[in-house]
């Protein structure tokens, strides 16, 4: 099993203890590997955006990862304010 990276913000357990990452499973798309290790449709979420994977596991990880970084990109802070324009 590969160790905790999240796979929207890249953190990995180097930046944060174990207990802050969730294994998320998605919907299998192939059939299982005859072999060990890092199942294909699992990904690592930091405690920040496991919240985005909410309603998506029976998407496939491809497709749910589309609609997460779109979730992700909308709730970010814009960084041109209209605001600050002259």
């Amino acid at each position: 099993m590969r160790p905790p990276y999240c796979a929207i913000c890249n953190a990995s357990h180097r930046d944060h203890d174990y207990e802050s990452f969730t294994l998320v499973y998605f919907r299998a798309i192939a059939a299982p590997l005859e072999h060990e290790g890092h199942p294909e449709n699992a990904l690592w979420f930091c405690k920040d955006h496991v919240r985005y994977t909410e309603g998506k596991t029976e998407m496939s990880a491809i497709v749910a990862m589309v609609h997460i970084r779109a979730a992700v990109r909308r709730n970010a802070p814009n960084p041109w304010p209209l605001t600050s324009m002259p």
